[in-house]
């Protein structure tokens, strides 16, 4: 399954905010912002030194979407 998951993930081991705002299905890099300001996001963000903006790591991305992908034991028994 990761490997369906990394063809829409950057080759690079940090995600920008609109790169971000994509993976978690955010309309918008402004409504990441919103999120992240509110602390709804599922995945940490960061900044970096020398860098503008606000970053997360694709590892951590991957991790939510593949644990999100994962049928929960309450809806495998339902039709």
């Amino acid at each position: 399954m990761s490997s369906d998951i990394d063809r829409y993930l950057p080759g690079s081991p940090l995600m920008t905010s609109p790169e971000t705002a994509k993976a978690l299905g955010f309309k918008t890099a402004s409504a990441l912002t919103k999120a992240r300001q509110a602390g709804r996001l599922p995945v940490p963000m960061f900044t970096l030194p020398g860098r503008r903006g606000w970053f997360a790591s694709t590892e951590s991305v991957r991790a939510w979407l593949e644990s999100t992908l994962q049928p929960r034991k309450e809806d495998s028994g339902m039709t």
